[in-house]
């Protein structure tokens, strides 16, 4: 009599792709209409129009640690409980926020649902790992408008300060009052996007991206480009208004306010981004090659 040879199908390991992909499913049935809503509303505004890029830039760096082949964390009762509880705040932000449509709340749960969910599925070991793509959700937070006014309103007068005294030490009839600046006949108010903070919460995104990619392994390395990103926003605002107030006084009012305002920020956007490669790779070779 024959025996038949059993051939079992081959079983699939799906890790933590699953859970994984389950949760991102989840996540856009909860977040996809208030995307839609801040697509047209907040994320339109120049000070929160980094949000869509940072979301993109965590989700595919959270996606390509869950994929990696040694990632097999799974979460104990004590981490799925602390889970839960994190969970449980980061929707009841999200209820709160869409109940009396605080877009600060809806906003701000998203680091809750996140980290919450990272911590019941994978425990502490996986949040570990997870830990910067998470980190970047203290970017997607939509502040309103009033505690913006309260940070900016110094940085305005301080680069109208500084750029109205440059350029009248450089020979031209430049005066300022607060955060109006007085370039012969015309007069020009210092924005909140030309003071520095919008330019600095994106730039502090680029740099802590940068900072992840490259790895340094000097800490004082690290700590010094982080600490060089605020300066560094300062000043290149200050050149985009100085750049802003040549083109006004030489070429008319409507010449700052054409396509010629958009170039100068990008221009300073670009020069930032130098001058943090550069403090960077000074800082390399200080402390790295010390090492």
């Amino acid at each position: 009599m024959r025996s038949r040879a059993r051939i079992d199908a081959p079983s699939i390991d799906w890790g933590p792709a699953l859970p994984a992909a389950a949760f991102f499913a989840a996540w856009g049935a909860l977040y996809l209409p208030v995307y839609l809503e801040f697509a047209s509303g907040p994320w339109r505004r120049e000070e929160n129009a980094h949000a869509p890029f940072i979301m993109a830039i965590a989700a595919g760096i959270a996606w390509s640690i869950l994929s990696a082949p040694d990632f097999r964390h799974r979460a104990r009762r004590g981490a799925f409980a602390a889970g839960c509880f994190l969970l449980s705040i980061g929707l009841a932000l999200y209820a709160i926020g869409r109940i009396g449509e605080a877009t600060l709340f809806v906003s701000a749960s998203q680091g809750f649902v996140a980290g919450g969910a990272a911590l019941a599925l994978f425990g502490f070991d996986g949040l570990r790992r997870l830990w910067f793509p998470l980190a970047l959700s203290a970017y997607l937070v939509i502040w309103p408008d009033w505690s913006l006014d309260l940070l900016t309103s110094p940085l305005k007068r301080l680069v109208s300060q500084v750029v109205s005294e440059g350029l009248y030490l450089a020979g031209l009839p430049v005066a300022h009052a607060g955060a109006v600046i007085t370039a012969g006949p015309y007069q020009l108010l210092v924005a909140d996007a030309c003071a520095g903070m919008n330019s600095l919460i994106a730039l502090t995104a680029v740099g802590a991206v940068y900072l992840y990619a490259i790895r340094r392994r000097s800490i004082a390395a690290n700590v010094a480009v982080i600490l060089a990103l605020a300066p560094i926003a300062v000043a290149a605002n200050a050149l985009r208004v100085a750049l802003l107030v040549l083109i006004t006084y030489h070429l008319g009012y409507d010449a700052g306010r054409s396509f010629l305002h958009e170039t100068a920020g990008l221009l300073m956007f670009g020069a930032a981004l130098g001058m943090v490669f550069l403090v960077d790779g000074a800082a390399a070779l200080i402390w790295e090659r010390r090492r």
